[in-house]
Formats: C-alpha cells, sequence, structure tokens
C-alpha cells in the first residue's frame, strides 16, 4: 500500500517517470489521460483515508454551532485552491444535526484544510466505483463533511 500521509506526515508524493526523475524519487506509476486526446499528467487513482476511532455522535457532540455538509456534487481545484458544492447541508446546534441549509459552497486551501482536521469518522465504507469510492465523515473545526472520495 502506498501511503501518501502517515501519521500526519507526508511520506510520499504521486508521481509519473518524468516528475520522479526530476525530484530523484521512485515513480509511483500516477500518470493519467482523462482520454486519447490529452496527455498523461500526474494524478490520483484509487485514493482512501483510514477510518478513524470517533462516531459521528461523538465528532458533533462538543460542536456549538457548525454546518454538516453530505456528498459532493461537483468541484474544481486551482492549485492548492479548491471548491465545491454539497448537495445537503445542516446546521449543527449544541452538538445535534439542525435544520437544512441551501447553496452549500466549500473552498479553501487543500494544505491548510488537511492540517484542519481533526477527527475522522470510524464508520468509514469502500464502494467500488470507476475510480472507487471511500465514504466516510470528517471533522474539522465547528464543520463536518461526509465525504465520497
Amino acid at each position: 500500500m502506498l501511503y501518501l500521509i502517515k501519521n500526519g506526515i507526508l511520506t510520499q508524493r504521486l508521481h509519473n517517470r518524468e516528475t520522479a526523475g526530476k525530484l530523484d524519487e521512485a515513480p509511483t506509476g500516477n500518470a493519467r489521460a482523462i482520454n486519447a486526446t490529452h496527455p498523461p499528467i500526474v494524478r490520483m487513482t484509487n485514493t482512501a483515508i483510514e477510518a478513524g476511532e470517533k462516531s459521528f455522535e461523538e465528532m458533533i457532540a462538543d460542536i456549538e454551532e457548525g454546518v454538516y455538509t453530505v456528498r459532493m456534487l461537483g468541484g474544481q481545484t486551482n492549485g492548492e485552491m479548491f471548491t465545491f458544492s454539497a448537495a445537503e447541508g445542516y446546521m449543527i446546534r449544541n452538538g445535534k444535526i439542525a435544520e437544512p441549509v441551501s447553496d452549500v459552497t466549500l473552498t479553501g486551501n487543500v494544505f491548510q484544510t488537511l492540517k484542519d482536521i481533526d477527527a475522522i469518522g470510524n464508520d468509514s465504507v469502500y464502494l467500488n466505483g470507476g475510480c472507487g469510492i471511500k465514504i466516510l465523515d470528517f471533522r474539522f473545526q465547528n464543520f463536518t463533511f461526509k465525504s465520497e472520495i
């Protein structure tokens, strides 16, 4: 298994032969193209985050006011920045799921967001799909997200 991050530390990067050679690192076979008209670029394949130890209820128990989002509708990245919309959103009030919210769009810096994760749910499920989907809950400061990776 290839670990990109282990115990909170970046341990390896994704590479094709060209990028691996430039950084004097081993290739990981991570070049692929959108289709035959585009050149291959370094991209993730089946990527997963291991389940954590907390239940969903434990993750939201001490959030006074926050947002819970469910399923990514679509999004994009630009360098270190990301933006995506959630299919569903709910307020978290005093540790409980409350009223629905609409038009939830999340944006931020990928690296800062990864640093801000303070819990990962124990309810991870891996579903076989075109790229592989792993569903789990993340908790950031006053924000909880159910992802489909």
